[in-house]
Formats: C-alpha cells, structure tokens, sequence
C-alpha cells in the first residue's frame, strides 16, 4: 500500500469480534430508535433537551422528571393551604383533574390521591364535632375558673298559649258577676 503525502489513507486494523446488529436494521428504525431515547422536553426557547431518557418506557430525562413532578406538586397545592376544610379538599380535586388531563400525573397517582381526599373529606366532620367540644369544654372551663355560677336555662315546654275568646270572657266575666250579686 503507498501512500501520498497530501492524500489520507485508511489502514487496516485488527477485526473486531464484536458483532452489531445495527448493520441489520433499517435506517428508519434506527432513527426512531435515537428518537426515542432522547428526553422530549422542550424548553422555553423551542430548543428540545438531548439527554437520554430513563427508561425505554419514559419519555424525558432524570432531570425534566423530577422538574415535571415538582411542578405539578407546585400546581396541585396552588390554591391549597391546608386541608383543614372542604373547600380546600375541592380546590386541590379540581386541580387534580387537570393535571390528570394535561398527562402530568400518572392515572394510578391520581386515584391515589383522589382516595386521600375522599379520606379527608370523610374526617372532616369528626373534627369538626372535636373542635366544638374542646369549644365547649373551654368555655365550661372557664365559667369554673371565675367561680360563677352556672347559666341554667329553663326550657320546660308548657301549654300552647291560646289568646281568649272576647265572647267567652265576656260570658265568664257576666256569669261570675251574676253569682257575686246573688250572695
């Protein structure tokens, strides 16, 4: 083999025994293939992430996932402060809803998380009964502690109380008049 100076030449090396089956598959699938292992995520600028995805199965890197479910975490909890009323339990369902709709949130997350609230709408009324009672007790704790006596309210039912017939008390104001002037 000669050689030109201005001119490259390719040598040959040693044969390889590793064997690749990419000889064997079309270009088409071998596109598809790099298409898929890279993250899908797209920023702001329109330009798309080029690190490997996870897994065969996912669709965007370990980063974008973890920035994925920290937004939709953000999201869910937005309008949610605290769990401690019905309204809040609803806002954060609602919220819920569209993450589920948008594909942010796995359909197994979303049951999951729709079962908790159903949980926390259950035992909303068991601390809303706890709450009125530690009211009362406070209250009652209170009254004892300024040595009052206790408030008593009488609420004995009586008769239903009927106006009377100025006929009938006329007549019984002319009968007890009558027997008066007969004595």
């Amino acid at each position: 083999m000669e050689s030109h100076r201005y001119e490259k030449t390719r040598g040959e090396g040693v044969p390889s025994t590793v064997t690749s089956t990419d000889d064997l598959a079309p270009a088409e699938s071998q596109a598809e293939a790099a298409e898929t292992a890279v993250c899908r995520h797209i920023d702001g600028r329109g330009h798309r992430c080029r690190l490997l995805v996870m897994s065969p199965t996912a669709s965007l890197c370990a980063y974008h996932a973890k920035r994925g479910n920290e937004t939709a975490a953000a999201e869910l909890l937005a309008c949610v402060s605290d769990f401690s009323d019905a309204a809040s339990v609803n806002r954060f369902l609602g919220n819920l809803v569209k993450q589920v709709t948008l594909k942010r949130i796995p359909r197994r997350d979303a049951i999951t998380l729709a079962y908790i609230c159903q949980l926390l709408l259950n035992s909303l009324g068991a601390i809303n009964r706890e709450d009125s009672l530690r009211l009362e007790e406070s209250r009652l704790a209170a009254l004892s502690a300024a040595k009052l006596p206790p408030k008593i309210i009488w609420d004995i039912p009586g008769p239903p109380y009927e106006p009377p017939d100025p006929i009938e008390a006329a007549l019984a104001n002319k009968a007890s008049n009558d027997e008066c002037s007969r004595r």
